[in-house]
């Protein structure tokens, strides 16, 4: 038999009023009779109605989260960060895949506003003006992931992905690398632009001309780095390094060079990004840029339910650390 919050009422001696009040923490209840209902509550075994206390107090407590690709351990490292953090605070969260489509986005949004989510963290390598303005207007609070709304109008998380891509190819240069060639995203996007932007300051400094013919876009996995190299190599232009956007397009250029008879990083170095747990693991280990992932989807959490809960409403940018991790697919020195 269900037990409802006047059988709670009955056991603590107390009003169905005050019950409510203890269970929607409404703090006009002494503390005494508060630990008397709520001692009455798991005597019962009462579970308060989550629907009916949403639409008393305004709030769901459950936040959104939309990503791109479930399947890619970049995101669900970031997920895994934001449920830990909703597990604090006593949050619910739904998730859902967008696939890198715009449409799916919106449908995705609409359904996550459906469910009265209390807060949404919109996770992807893009942002159209378009998208940016529908979630600006969104009656849920708003936090982005991994990408930044360069109006300064939505709060994000992320790294600074031109600094880190500069960092990545100043390295390159100091080992003495000259003919890079880049192999990344075939859709312009804020992520994509902002990696080229880091690659070609730290060229220019160095006065080292980065070739267009050298720049490769494609699907950003393995299958689209291994259709990269092997279509770099099938043109014979002439280099030394390929610098890619992810460490899933530096694992198919790896194979796709070893395919047709180039040995990494003896005839080729090879860079990556984002640091997947399979790339200290894979022969040769890959250097790449460690983002923090888990980390940027706790401070997302924790920002999305601060605004949720509080007046704070001003948006602001917090940049997360990352990290240049040098393993065996670029050598300290040339070759």
């Amino acid at each position: 038999m269900k037990v409802k919050i006047v059988d709670v009422a009955r056991e603590a001696n107390v009003s169905v009023a005050t019950v409510s009040r203890v269970v929607n923490n409404i703090p006009l209840v002494n503390e005494e009779t508060k630990e008397r209902v709520l001692e009455a509550i798991k005597k019962t075994g009462y579970k308060p109605n989550a629907i009916a206390r949403s639409l008393k107090i305004q709030r769901t407590n459950t936040l959104g989260i939309m990503i791109p690709d479930i399947s890619n351990p970049l995101y669900t490292e970031m997920v895994r960060g934001v449920e830990d953090i909703c597990g604090i605070y006593n949050y619910n969260i739904i998730l859902s895949n967008t696939d890198f489509s715009p449409e799916k986005e919106h449908e995705s949004l609409d359904v996550l506003i459906e469910k009265q989510c209390d807060g949404i963290i919109y996770i992807g390598k893009n942002l159209s003006e378009e998208f940016q303005e529908t979630l600006k207007n969104a009656p849920s609070e708003i936090v982005l992931g991994c990408v930044s709304d360069e109006k300064g109008e939505l709060s994000s998380v992320l790294i600074d992905n031109e600094s880190a891509a500069y960092d990545l190819a100043k390295k390159a240069i100091d080992a003495g690398y000259k003919n890079f060639a880049l192999f990344y995203d075939r859709d312009e996007g804020f992520v994509n632009r902002k990696r080229i932007d880091g690659v070609r300051r730290a060229l220019d400094e160095a006065g080292i001309e980065l070739d267009p013919e050298l720049i490769l876009r494609g699907n950003i996995n393995v299958k689209g780095g291994h259709s990269m190299m092997t279509k770099l190599l099938e043109s014979g232009k002439e280099f030394d390094i390929v610098m890619c956007m992810n460490d899933q397009v530096a694992i198919g250029a790896i194979r796709a060079a070893e395919d047709a008879g180039r040995k990494v990083p003896d005839d080729i170095a090879v860079t990556g990004f984002n640091d997947y747990w399979i790339s200290e693991w894979f022969d040769p280990k890959i250097t790449t840029v460690r983002q923090p992932m888990y980390d940027i989807g706790a401070i997302a959490a924790r920002m999305l339910i601060k605004m949720c809960e509080s007046d704070e409403k001003e948006s602001r940018t917090i940049t997360a650390p990352y990290e240049i991790v040098a393993r065996q697919s670029m050598p300290e020195h040339a070759c």
